[in-house]
């Protein structure tokens, strides 16, 4: 019985290795900013929705919302800003077009995109709204340097100094945080923390719920591997790579602590964030709760697929609750 035995142990050390290899891998792809294969084959993996489009009625409506954001991104009134910490330049666009408005909103970006892509439309948006808006690009995105990327657990440190940001511009505003993706998972990991009065609330589109439960997802829906052993080791060595763990960072946990109002939106159609997460998320907060589920709408696309509904509901709501 002994050469079972030995075959038993054999195993188990290939499936260790293997596994450890996998992790590390995993993490080199998902958290590192430069990543040949990330950008070669893994993005097209992890997010299909991005490559698998076919041409359709959103596509015109997603064209003209990328004119119109791009235009207003340019606009006399909006300048570049900056800010250093920690040793990084971090990038964003400060938009004034109502100077004399307290009223103001910090849009945030979702994963390996930056602040005009994802945000400028949003951003034209809120200024119809009487809105004066910030758009950073998050810490080894766009713009800003750093290669470590933070899921939002990191970042919701550097969004308390873009809020901070925002006081010294205007002492008594009143600012709404808006994120879409890992933007959104900036925004209720931030929401946990100890927030200024100047803050009334939160809107968040197709946030995940942690990073190791998102980092399951694509594990299973998009490399076809199991999340453990994987995940376990994965969780493991992130704390040593990244400086952070990924059950830590964790939008449930920060959320537990949140009583301000929040606006939960996902699309069923999202292969990148499962909508479920949606239900966690909510399930969370201690504050005034809505929700906004877009049918068939793709990841960070909710904006797209129902133009009209979806910004009638976010005005609505910060209006009756913020």
């Amino acid at each position: 019985m002994k050469w079972v035995l030995y075959v038993f142990v054999i195993i188990v050390i290939l499936v260790i290795v293997i596994s450890v290899y996998a992790a590390n891998f995993f993490l080199n792809v998902a958290l590192f900013r430069n990543n040949k294969w990330y950008d070669e084959t893994g993005h097209k993996m992890m997010n299909p929705d991005n490559f698998n489009k076919g041409k359709s009625q959103y596509d015109l409506i997603e064209e003209q919302q990328i004119q119109q954001g791009d235009a207003f991104w340019q606009l006399a009134f909006a300048q570049d800003h900056w800010l250093e910490t920690g040793g990084e330049k971090l990038y964003s666009r400060l938009i004034i077009p109502h100077p004399e408005s307290k009223k103001w909103v910090i849009c945030v970006h979702g994963y390996r995109s930056f602040g005009k892509r994802d945000m400028a439309f949003v951003a034209s948006k809120f200024s119809e709204q009487g809105y004066n808006i910030l758009v950073p690009d998050l810490k080894a995105h766009g713009k800003s340097t750093g290669n470590v990327i933070g899921m939002g657990w990191l970042d919701r440190l550097d969004l308390l100094k873009w809020i901070q940001e925002v006081l010294v511009i205007e002492p008594t505003a009143e600012i709404i945080l808006f994120g879409g993706s890992m933007g959104a998972a900036t925004v209720m990991m931030t929401s946990g923390e100890n927030l200024p009065e100047n803050i009334k609330g939160f809107v968040v589109d197709c946030g995940y719920s942690s990073v190791y439960n998102e980092f399951g997802a694509m594990l299973r829906s998009a490399f076809k591997l199991p999340a453990f052993p994987i995940l376990t080791i994965a969780n493991a060595l992130a704390k040593k790579k990244v400086g952070y763990s990924l059950k830590d960072a964790s939008s449930v946990r920060q959320l537990a602590k949140n009583e301000l109002p929040t606006l939960f939106i996902h699309g069923t159609g999202d292969k990148f964030v499962p909508h479920q997460m949606l239900y966690e998320n909510m399930e969370a907060t201690k504050g005034v709760k809505e929700s906004l589920i877009v049918e068939k709408a793709p990841h960070l696309s909710s904006f797209i697929y129902e133009p009209e509904h979806y910004f009638e509901t976010v005005f609505e709501f910060i209006h009756r609750y913020c």
